[in-house]
């Protein structure tokens, strides 16, 4: 109901969760340079992690941003023991990673054309 409040338990164990997030990885920083990476789909399963640890990892995240941010920034204006709020902002949605590039990244790992992958692709997605 609309205004209703429901506690959460933070200690409930997560099952059947796989998150994926594309990335680019190359061998060395001089590689990255020169444009030589590897596009990768790397699934995430939080299959036995607690809604704790997953809050706890997602807050440790932004308070590391904070302080290398608006805190270092303003330092002088901070107080010991101060409390300060902010906002949790959730990652953009949109991959850092072009989507066709991955597509044509993953078809030519697999030895076949991108027409032949996205058809295999999608048959797999419909089973």
């Amino acid at each position: 109901m609309k205004g209703e409040k429901t506690m959460i338990d933070m200690n409930e164990i997560i099952s059947n969760v796989t998150l994926t997030k594309v990335c680019s990885v190359s061998p060395d920083n001089e590689s990255k340079k020169e444009g030589i990476h590897k596009v990768i789909n790397v699934k995430v399963k939080f299959d036995g992690a607690t809604l704790r640890g997953v809050f706890d990892k997602a807050v440790s995240s932004s308070v590391i941003s904070w302080q290398n941010g608006v805190g270092r920034k303003g330092y002088d204006k901070l107080v010991n023991n101060q409390v300060v709020e902010i906002a949790f902002v959730a990652p953009a949605s949109a991959s850092p990673v072009d989507p066709m590039e991955s597509i044509i990244a993953s078809a030519k790992a697999s030895g076949l054309t991108v027409e032949q992958y996205v058809i295999a692709e999608l048959k797999r997605r419909q089973a």
